[in-house]
C-alpha cells in the first residue's frame, strides 16, 4: 500500500460560496491539513523545532465536491531528500477521485528563517513510509534543474 488516510471530513457549509460550488481554495485546504498530519508523523514527538513550508503546488480538479458529501484524502510520499518531500494527495468521495493536489515542501527552521535538514529521526520515519510506487503522475520534482 501506497497511500495514507491522511485527512477525513465531509463537505460544510462554510465550503460553498456564491456560486453554490465548493470553493477552489477549500480543495486546497483540505490537503493542507493532510500535508500537516503527514508532517506531524515525520516529526513525531521531536522537540525541536523544525517546521515545514509548502514552495510549489499543483492541482487538479476532477469532480465536483457537494454539500455534505464524505471527502477522504489519500498521501503518497513520492520522494524525499535531506530536507525536502514530495507528496500527492489524492481527494476522495467514496471511490470518486474529485482532486489531486501534489505539493513540493522544505524542511524550514523558523529559529533562523532558513532551509533545515531533516533530523536523523525524521529521516528515519521517512523512510518508514512508502514511497510510490505505483507509476503515479506528477507534474513536480524534487530534482532541479539549473537554467544557464
Amino acid at each position: 500500500m501506497d497511500a495514507l488516510v491522511s485527512w477525513t471530513g465531509r463537505v460544510d457549509q462554510s465550503w460553498i460560496d456564491e456560486l453554490d460550488h465548493v470553493n477552489f481554495l477549500e480543495y486546497q485546504r483540505v490537503a493542507d491539513h493532510a500535508s500537516l498530519a503527514i508532517w506531524k508523523r515525520v516529526k513525531g514527538a521531536s522537540d525541536n523545532k523544525l517546521e515545514f513550508v509548502m514552495t510549489e503546488t499543483y492541482v487538479r480538479y476532477l469532480r465536483e465536491l457537494r454539500l455534505g458529501m464524505a471527502v477522504e484524502v489519500e498521501t503518497q510520499l513520492v520522494a524525499y531528500d535531506d530536507k525536502r518531500f514530495h507528496l500527492l494527495h489524492n481527494i476522495k468521495s467514496g471511490a470518486e477521485l474529485m482532486c489531486t493536489v501534489e505539493t513540493l515542501n522544505l524542511c524550514f527552521d523558523p529559529e533562523i528563517r532558513k532551509v533545515a535538514k531533516f533530523s536523523p529521526d525524521m529521516i528515519g520515519c521517512l523512510a518508514s513510509i512508502p514511497v510510490s510506487k505505483s507509476g503515479c503522475e506528477t507534474r513536480l520534482a524534487i530534482a532541479r534543474k539549473h537554467i544557464s
